[in-house]
């Protein structure tokens, strides 16, 4: 046991240790670092918090406080707590702190008075030291986690095991998440395995149904990601190009809209100076009665109140503008963890992918065409150049008498189709009449009319 074991671990994190030099300062705890660093992990692998504490249970993981008794770190536990019993809101807690990036955060809660017992998060008053201590997580890691966490993700019933892609397919005209259906339909080989909008399925059908299977959508991300990746690795330079040429023009037009709203607000509270200004000078000369000089000076100053926070946030992202960096590299870098990208997996969707945006199918020409989006991390919408996308040989399915289908067939094989289809129907019809000239003159036989035929 080393010096670090002997020190008070009062208000640290599962994970560190208390420098015993300087009290103030952290140190990774080289057995305890690794099993956050799992969680984290875990989560970008699909898992769910109840399945990360059932398996540091099963394992026989001690608990934050077990293990820091153990290391003599001077916390206190609940007397009937089980050393290897972990819970979800543990686990909850550990995945939520920003400690792990390695920063110091301070003023995490607030009391309304000192006479109140009870305590809120205050995030706008949060004090925030990057760096200070060892991080367990890269802030990239930490992001992907909490917005995998925004999602509740339940498993199904047939599988116990949650889609991955819920939370991250979004349907394009309401801008709700889509709902992962799975069961059995009563068909034989034919299950339900589809996204659709949840607004269309839970709110009274208000939008479109926007269907998609998920074989479909799993295929095209993977696509996606082995195109662009193949891209980036030929073609690093022009990528990064590429990527801060967009980045820079969809940054102009939200700097334009800023300072179009910056000057609004501004001329907004100038006009309302000069109305409190009158409105004192008004008073002064017993031209308004007190109650509405009371009202309108607390109407007044509520909007300029709140205008004064509009233009602080404004002119802050305008100041801002120039120092955001286009993280073009960190995408390189993600792409270079990968060797190949056999298969589609929770945790290749949630390293490359942010959201997908669904758009509802339209038919053209008979044939059913659906437009999606991929949004990847840190690069946002990017589009291959045609001329280095990999021109796949497609498979052309064939109906059940070995014809293929028109709408994957040529421009002459659809006049032969169509001449075949007049001849076919020429047959038809003159059989047809064949038919029918045989059927009257069966009736007719022996009777007087039998001449006339």
């Amino acid at each position: 046991m080393n010096e670090l074991t002997i020190i008070k671990q009062n208000g640290g994190a599962y994970g560190y240790l208390r420098d015993p030099n300087q009290k103030s300062r952290w140190l990774l705890d080289e057995d305890a670092a690794p099993i956050v660093r799992r969680m984290f992990d875990s989560v970008i692998q699909g898992k769910t918090v109840t399945q990360i504490a059932e398996e540091l249970t099963a394992e026989s993981v001690l608990i934050p406080t077990a293990h820091w008794q153990k290391v003599n770190a001077g916390m206190r536990s609940a007397p009937n707590a089980h050393p290897t019993k972990w819970s979800v809101a543990t686990v909850i807690t550990i995945l939520r702190k920003q400690e792990y990036m390695g920063w110091t955060v301070l003023n995490k809660t607030v009391k309304e008075t000192y006479k109140s017992k009870r305590k809120a998060a205050a995030p706008e008053d949060m004090l925030i030291f990057k760096d200070s201590h060892p991080a367990i997580v890269d802030e990239e890691t930490w992001t992907v986690v909490q917005r995998l966490r925004e999602t509740r993700r339940c498993p199904q019933r047939i599988t116990g095991e949650p889609n991955p892609l819920t939370g991250i397919l979004y349907c394009a005209d309401c801008g709700h998440k889509m709902y992962h259906k799975k069961g059995n339909t009563g068909r034989e080989n034919q299950p339900h395995h589809e996204y659709c909008c949840s607004s269309y399925r839970h709110y009274s059908r208000s939008c479109t149904c926007h269907y998609l299977r998920v074989s479909i959508i799993e295929n095209l991300i993977l696509e996606s990601i082995r195109s662009v990746s193949g891209y980036v690795r030929n073609n690093e330079a022009q990528f990064i190009q590429r990527v801060r040429e967009e980045s820079a023009l969809q940054k102009e037009t939200a700097m334009r809209e800023s300072r179009k709203k910056l000057t609004h607000a501004t001329r907004r509270r100038d006009e309302i100076s000069g109305l409190i200004k009158k409105l004192y000078e008004s008073y002064a000369a017993d031209k308004i009665p007190e109650q509405h000089f009371a009202e309108l000076l607390a109407e007044y100053g509520a909007e300029r109140t709140t205008l004064d926070c509009v233009i602080a946030k404004l002119q802050a992202e305008i100041d801002n503008y120039n120092n955001d960096t286009v993280r073009a590299d960190k995408f390189i870098e993600l792409v270079k963890r990968y060797t190949e990208f056999t298969e589609f997996s929770a945790g290749l969707l949630n390293e490359f992918v942010q959201k997908v945006i669904v758009h509802e199918a339209v038919k053209v020409d008979g044939v059913r065409t659906q437009d999606i989006e991929i949004f990847f991390t840190f690069i946002g919408k990017f589009d291959v150049p045609m001329e280095e996308r990999p021109q796949p040989q497609i498979a052309r399915p064939a109906l059940s008498r070995g014809r293929t289908p028109r709408h994957l067939m040529t421009e002459e094989e659809l006049k032969r189709e169509r001449e075949a289809d007049h001849r076919y129907y020429a047959r038809k019809v003159a059989a047809k009449k064949a038919a029918e000239q045989a059927e009257r003159a069966a009736i007719l036989q022996g009777t007087t009319y039998a001449a006339a035929l």
